[in-house]
């Protein structure tokens, strides 16, 4: 396969574009939907406001948060969406 230059101006228009994907994707990934994108809602519950306050202050913070079980709780993390950036 032979490589093919292109010009200033398809670069140009190639990077816009780039910048256009990565600014919707971040504003995907902070959408607070019901259904997190290719997730199942499965269910839903009332919590404490304090337990809320948590929860929100850290998808404020741009972080997902994952619910598991143990021991009959409920335990919330909050891990940071990583960056898919190239290395």
């Amino acid at each position: 396969m032979t490589r093919r230059a292109i010009s200033q101006k398809e670069a140009r228009a190639l990077q816009q574009r780039v910048h256009e994907l990565e600014v919707k994707e971040n504003n995907r990934r902070k959408q607070w939907v019901t259904e997190y994108p290719d997730g199942v809602h499965i269910g839903s519950l009332s919590v404490s406001d304090v337990t809320f306050a948590r929860v929100r202050t850290a998808r404020l913070l741009g972080h997902a948060v994952v619910v598991t079980e143990a021991n009959n709780e409920i335990n919330f993390y909050a891990l940071p969406i990583v960056s898919e950036q190239p290395a």
